[in-house]
């Protein structure tokens, strides 16, 4: 009987020594909150990017070839008198295949498609419609792409962080005080911004002699930053 309550009282002791540890460890475990924070700016573009192309075809692929070559010079050319850089013009794609199809399982030779694209880039978004124009009337028959960006997003990075991180900071002190906390120093912060150009993007287009302007519409670019923060609470 002596025994047995031994045992007992050394059950108790230990359970009571693995309660103690338990409740040291939950009381030294740090309290935390995590939360997240968006901030979001806009600007007008000041650059465009313009992607334009000459697509010819010929049953020889030199004719194509050269057809292209004295279309795609006549389009350059066009450009550069229109008052765009020579620098600003680069070649994007250059590409030569034959335009075969398949019939009762049988391959039919096409003809050879040639296709020439070319990069343009304009500091001033009013010159894109005009660009555009020019080298449609020169003979390119594709408007790639269209994209309109910011020149020097840094700035506009920087108040996109600067109020993902006041976004956060404001949640947790809600948070927190609505539980009767208070929050303390950052323990980590996490971060990811993101840039979206107002974009106008013909895909694959042909284009036919155009009598009016092109109308084009910048619109505004958006620089969205986000933020996960994780704050001491006290």
């Amino acid at each position: 009987m002596k025994r047995c309550i031994a045992i007992m009282i050394l059950a108790v002791f230990s359970f009571s020594l693995l309660s103690c540890s338990v409740l040291k460890k939950i009381e030294d475990t740090p309290r935390t909150i995590t939360v997240s924070g968006t901030g979001t700016v806009s600007a007008q573009p000041d650059k465009a990017s313009i992607v334009v192309s000459v697509v010819t075809q010929d049953w020889v692929a030199k004719t194509a070839a050269d057809l292209n070559a004295e279309i795609m010079t006549r389009v350059q050319e066009a450009v550069i008198a229109a008052g765009v850089s020579a620098s600003n013009i680069t070649t994007t794609n250059y590409n030569i295949s034959r335009q075969d199809t398949w019939q009762n399982g049988r391959q039919i030779p096409g003809r050879y498609q040639v296709r020439n694209s070319m990069k343009i880039v304009v500091h001033n978004t009013e010159l894109a419609s005009p660009v555009i124009d020019t080298a449609i009337a020169a003979g390119a028959n594709e408007l790639t792409s269209l994209t309109f960006s910011v020149k020097d997003d840094a700035a506009l990075v920087r108040q996109a962080r600067t109020l993902a991180v006041q976004d956060a900071q404001d949640t947790a002190s809600l948070l927190a005080g609505a539980s009767g906390c208070k929050i303390g120093q950052v323990v980590s912060i996490q971060e990811n911004y993101d840039t979206y150009g107002a974009m106008n993007r013909v895909s694959n287009t042909a284009f036919a002699k155009l009598d009016a302007a092109t109308p084009v519409s910048a619109g505004n670019i958006e620089v969205s930053a986000s933020v996960a923060i994780t704050y001491a609470l006290q």
